[in-house]
């Protein structure tokens, strides 16, 4: 086993044999990495941005439970480095309401950047829970105008992080949490929340985020990309080909059973949308762009998550 704990400089260790899980443990902290085999040797990826890598970690934590099997480098590497896979440039016009979560103590909004969200109202924004369970509202900025991490947009101080009391840093069940900023974005496009009916299987729905179209690589571009993904049933992903049981009720997948479009890490918290319409939030997934393993979303048409929403969002 080994162990690693990071401040400042955090250093995110993942073995290429690794079929145990890497577990956050609060801020800062790396609580445990299970080791197929003693003295493997690892892969490494060190980062300047402690919260990024809280997430990254979280995401280790799903792909190495959901694996079946030791990961290979290059898997390891898609892992670590890529986000949006199989994209394309977002417009003006695709999921406009989208917001980028920063590290408060980084400057460079490119380097700050560890999640998305989606801005439902001008001072309150919808993310994950795992992008921020762990993590104080004075170590949140929120960026907000822009469709670039290299200029434009305004960074919104947060003034309180509510999250949903049922999540479950083990399984992502329940991965919702709402973000009340300092000061209102205003006139800025806002995303209307779903009712509590589902779009159908095989709707198209449209992911956006900041990062890489590449499934491997460490150029991570700076503009917002977007990725079309069909709903897939929930049958379907709980099948033994895919996740095995592991999808409930707050939970939907999309994407391509055949791999190739996904979205990735560097997503997490960001919108999945029909029109304006918020239908769901980039939580998990094994890997990225996996045969077999689509993204998985909050779905925000359950009615528990829904009313939670509207009652902490004010909507």
């Amino acid at each position: 086993m080994k162990s690693s704990a990071f401040s400042g400089l955090a250093v995110a260790i993942l073995s290429t044999l690794a079929i145990g899980a890497a577990v956050a443990a609060g801020p800062g902290k790396v609580s445990q990495l299970t080791l197929a085999k003693p003295g493997a040797k690892p892969v490494v990826a060190a980062s300047n941005n402690p919260l990024r890598d809280q997430v990254v970690l979280r995401q280790m934590q799903m792909t190495l439970k959901h694996a079946g099997r030791p990961m290979t480098a290059a898997e390891a590497d898609r892992l670590l480095n890529a986000r949006i896979i199989g994209g394309s440039l977002a417009g003006a016009g695709d999921n406009p309401f989208q917001v980028a979560l920063l590290s408060r103590s980084i400057a460079n909004n490119f380097d700050a950047q560890f999640c998305g969200g989606s801005l439902v109202k001008a001072n309150v924004v919808v993310t994950a829970a795992h992008c921020v369970v762990g993590t104080s509202a004075s170590q949140i900025d929120v960026l907000t105008g822009t469709r670039s991490l290299s200029s434009g947009g305004t960074r919104h101080a947060v003034s309180s992080i509510r999250i949903h009391p049922s999540y479950n840093n083990s399984t992502l069940d329940y991965d919702v949490a709402v973000l009340t900023l300092s000061t209102s974005a205003t006139g800025l496009p806002l995303a209307t929340v779903i009712g509590t009916t589902d779009v159908a299987d095989g709707t198209n729905l449209l992911v956006t985020g900041w990062g890489n179209t590449s499934i491997s690589g460490t150029s991570y571009p700076t503009e917002l990309y977007k990725a079309v993904t069909p709903r897939i049933s929930t049958s379907v992903c709980n099948g033994n080909k895919v996740y095995r049981g592991a999808i409930t009720d707050r939970m939907f997948c999309a994407g391509y059973l055949a791999g190739g479009i996904d979205s990735c890490q560097g997503d997490s918290g960001g919108p999945i949308a029909q029109g304006n319409t918020l239908v769901g939030i980039v939580s998990w997934g094994r890997g990225c762009a996996g045969k077999n393993k689509p993204g998985v979303y909050t779905r925000l048409a359950n009615s528990t998550l829904n009313a939670w929403v509207r009652t902490n969002a004010g909507l």
